[in-house]
């Protein structure tokens, strides 16, 4: 929001949680950015001043123009990220009554589908770690609900502050952490992140493009320009590996190895006899302990890595679709166009108009 402030307008900021005891005491508002509550709601709307909400479970989501991060994307993200792991068991943890965690889980669920992956569902209460009784209610929860779970599993949380929560109790209960319980959370958010053990991988929400298309549409909104006839959506920016995920689910030695390589040289040249090389096993070897393990062919793998590699970067870069083609690994642009379509049903062009930031206007 700054950094567009600093490049688009001269604004000068209030950073505070009660907007409406600031305007009851006369301050005066331009404009307010941030999750608008029913309060801020209604003295906004009294005293005329544009809003833009960034918060999912705002009461009045459905009355004032909001820029949020697709938390749909942010669940895809997550299984692609845990099938390149060689998961094939799935589970969403999240809140109750949440848009978000709605989101994600439904993202969870596109992803795991397409493949024919079965994907459990928890969900817990928002306050759940806030008093006593509820913790242990918490943990009951979590330690029963594990009786129903088969190692190895991905777990893909709503966010990282429950991920870090249920990774704590799992390691109590003697699970391994990521052997038999594969673990990604969301936001990034470092302390968190790296407080615990292992070091949980978490999805970068992309707060900085959030802000700055948020205070995109506010700067117009202030300017009188027409609201947008729906909410906005940014894309998250990337997986951000830790120890918690950082591992194959396979029981081959060769094949966790080959994916390995594969992950780290995605975007390079890359030839079935080069990776099989690369471990030190023959192709047709390999070629059958992929199908075994796997299900899917080296091929297979390596097209679904650069195809996941290319969407990402059309939502984050505005270099040139060529320009990506070449840096995901792909042999001819020809040759993308007609993967990429047959995996996304979209041209990249069109992929990056409907998942990209919105059109600067």
């Amino acid at each position: 929001m700054q950094h567009y402030a600093a490049k688009h307008a001269d604004w000068k900021f209030h950073i505070g949680n009660f907007p409406v005891f600031e305007m009851v005491r006369g301050v005066k508002y331009d404009g307010i950015l941030g999750r608008i509550d029913t309060k801020i709601f209604k003295a906004a709307r009294s005293a005329d001043v544009p809003m833009v909400n960034v918060w999912l479970n705002s009461p009045a989501i459905d009355q004032v123009p909001g820029v949020y991060v697709d938390f749909k994307s942010v669940g895809r993200m997550s299984v692609e990220h845990l099938i390149a792991r060689g998961l094939r068991r799935f589970a969403h943890f999240g809140y109750k009554s949440c848009n978000a965690s709605k989101a994600h889980y439904e993202g969870m669920l596109e992803a795991t589908q397409k493949h024919g992956y079965p994907c459990g569902r928890h969900s817990v209460m928002l306050n759940f770690d806030t008093k006593e009784g509820l913790w242990a209610q918490f943990f009951e929860y979590v330690t029963q609900t594990q009786s129903e779970w088969e190692a190895p599993l991905g777990i893909a949380f709503s966010d990282d502050h429950i991920c870090y929560a249920v990774s704590s109790i799992c390691r109590a209960n003697g699970w391994k952490i990521p052997e038999q319980l594969t673990l990604i959370g969301a936001n990034n958010e470092p302390v968190t992140c790296n407080a615990a053990d292992p070091s949980l991988s978490s999805i970068d929400m992309g707060d900085f493009k959030r802000g700055y298309e948020a205070a995109r549409l506010l700067d117009g909104l202030m300017q009188g320009k027409a609201p947008p006839e729906g909410p906005l959506f940014t894309q998250p920016k990337e997986v951000v590996v830790r120890r918690s995920s950082d591992f194959y689910a396979v029981n081959d030695a060769k094949v966790a190895s080959a994916l390995s390589y594969m992950a780290q040289h995605s975007g390079g040249k890359l030839s079935v006899p080069k990776i099989a090389q690369a471990v030190g096993i023959g192709r047709q070897t390999l070629e059958r302990r992929f199908q075994t393990h796997l299900g899917r062919s080296i091929n297979e793998e390596l097209i679904r890595l650069r195809i996941s590699k290319l969407k990402r970067l059309l939502v984050e870069s505005e270099e040139s679709i060529k320009e990506l083609s070449q840096r995901s690994g792909f042999s001819t642009v020809a040759n993308m166009h007609t993967m990429f379509k047959r995996a996304t049903g979209l041209t990249p062009k069109n992929y990056r108009l409907k998942h990209g930031p919105p059109v600067k206007g």
